[in-house]
């Protein structure tokens, strides 16, 4: 009979602003490869997982190290990277970051999953890395990954039965993720999509501006929709929608390998 690997065991110092998160590796049992851990945000009934390998540059926990420096005390090229501040920026202008930023993306020795963890190593992340912005994933057909039910009320009709087909019903269809109820009273703001709700007599007319007559239930088949206020279409792995100042966030380090958890601590977000 195999045994289950044991976790090391480590401790971390957390800090997180409303724009940013740091996690500095204070002490640890042994060296760990960060391809071995899962990072956990919850705050609230919501939770972000942080993949490595799958979450990089720029939405990730992304290392940030001191430069190496030779014999005589110069910077040995390629070492070292700085905070990354501004992995928002980089992404929408990679041109315009540093090779020593670690936001840029050809850093890829600083990505999660690729580094390993000693003490005194330091993993930063910017909000984007556990917002709902899943990974920059969306649906086919549309722009963004995240939407309000006024927002999904805005849909054409194509977009809507692209997700919906032509599940829309007064029936309760229950509470499963892929499921969403929608109000009556609620305004339908394209003309296609108030005609298409019509012709099922759940529409006040055909024209936009419409209201829902009652409350609806639709249902989508493809279950990478998490289906709420908002709703969310993603890898699985969750996220935050919103984070301010005073918010409390549980952050949990996970050691994949053995499933156990190395650490957790609730913070205090500040201002950046």
């Amino acid at each position: 009979m195999g045994s289950q690997e044991a976790a090391p065991s480590a401790s971390f110092d957390v800090s997180m602003t409303d724009k940013s998160i740091d996690l500095t590796v204070r002490s640890n049992s042994e060296d760990i490869p960060s391809k071995n851990i899962m990072i956990v945000l919850s705050k609230g009934n919501e939770t972000k997982k942080l993949i490595p390998g799958y979450h990089t540059v720029p939405f990730g926990f992304n290392v940030v190290e001191q430069p190496v420096k030779d014999d005589d005390g110069k910077t040995i090229g390629g070492t070292g990277f700085k905070n990354q501040d501004n992995v928002t920026y980089a992404l929408a202008n990679p041109d315009k970051v540093s090779a020593t930023q670690a936001a840029n993306a050809t850093n890829s020795v600083q990505w999660f999953g690729n580094y390993t963890l000693k003490t005194g190593s330091r993993m930063s992340a910017s909000v984007d890395a556990f917002m709902d912005t899943y990974s920059g994933i969306k649906p086919e057909g549309f722009t963004k990954s995240s939407f309000t039910k006024s927002e999904i009320l805005g849909w054409t009709a194509a977009q809507w039965t692209s997700v919906f087909g032509g599940t829309a019903t007064t029936d309760d269809l229950g509470s499963d993720h892929t499921v969403l109820k929608l109000n009556s009273g609620m305004t339908i703001e394209k003309a296609d999509l108030a005609a298409h709700l019509y012709g099922k007599g759940l529409a006040t007319s055909e024209e936009a501006g419409a209201t829902l007559t009652s409350s609806i239930y639709v249902q989508t088949t493809d279950t990478n929709w998490r289906m709420g206020q908002p709703s969310v279409y993603g890898d699985g792995n969750g996220g935050i929608t919103k984070l301010s100042p005073g918010d409390r966030v549980t952050v949990t380090i996970v050691h994949t390998p053995s499933g156990q958890t190395v650490f957790t601590k609730t913070v205090t977000v500040k201002e950046a």
